[in-house]
Formats: C-alpha cells, structure tokens, sequence
C-alpha cells in the first residue's frame, strides 16, 4: 500500500485566449491560461475519488478526477508497455515490408502501417511517463465554452 501524497503541485488551468500567428509556412497558435489550486487534496490510498476545484473565471466548480499512486502507476506501465508494442510491430511491418518488396500495394501499405506505428508509439509511450494521475471528469459538462487543463508545477 503506497502513502498518499500532496497534489499540490497539480493546477487547473481554465484558458483566457488564444491568438493565431499565420507564418509564411506554418500557423502558430498561442493560448494564456489562468491557474487556480485544487486545493488541499490529498491522494486516496485506492482507486480513485472526484474533487471540485473551483474555477474563478467561470465561477464555478469543475470535476477533477484524482487516482491513487497505485491506480496511477499501472496506467503509466499500461501505456509504455502499449508503446513498446506499438513499435515492434511497427519495425515488423517495415521489415515485412522490405521482405514483400516489388513495389506492390502490400508492401507500400505495410510500410506506411509500419513506419506510422512506430511514430504513433513514441507519443504514446511519452504520455505514460508523463501522466500524473490526474485529469478532468469528462462525465460531467463544463461550467463553460472555455477549455479547462489540469498543469504540473
């Protein structure tokens, strides 16, 4: 059983604006967030519990579901095992796809298959080793248009 530990370093974000910036090749988008507390939360020893934080620009609270450490860490191990799969079956595809060979659809189709997985793994592999066990409750509407993120100090 792990010891539950302060959240106090997890904001929510409620977005003020965002500004786009067209380039000569490419479009910039900017966006400015106020940061409010979740307050004085501490994680559940088991599975998960949902807290009110309070937004000040939307005068209202917005749900915010706050997991265990162990709860937590296994979808951190879910993800990166998921991610390492990903990419050996990517690599599998491209090899498959160099062994097919000929210029036909199936090895065109197999190495694109191929070549996508593994970059999709890289992302998903990145986002379990970054999640914090924490993240809005989706169940429940918003108090407002404005988008809403949970921030790590």
């Amino acid at each position: 059983m792990s010891v539950p530990t302060e959240v106090s370093k997890f904001r929510l974000g409620h977005r003020t604006s965002m500004t786009r910036t067209e380039g000569v090749r490419s479009t910039t988008y900017h966006s400015q967030w106020h940061l409010f507390p979740l307050g004085a939360s501490r994680r559940p020893e088991s599975g998960s519990v949902v807290l009110e934080a309070f937004c000040a620009d939307c005068r209202g609270p917005v749900g915010v579901v706050l997991e265990s450490e162990p709860v937590a860490a296994q979808k951190q191990r879910t993800r990166s095992t998921l991610g390492w799969l990903l990419l050996a079956v990517g690599i599998l595809l491209v090899i498959v796809a160099g062994l097919i060979g000929g210029g036909g659809a199936g090895a065109g189709l197999s190495g694109v298959a191929g070549v996508l997985a593994v970059l999709f793994s890289f992302g998903v592999r990145s986002a379990g080793k970054t999640y914090p066990g924490v993240r809005l409750d989706r169940s429940r509407p918003a108090p407002t248009k404005a988008p809403h993120r949970i921030f790590v100090r």
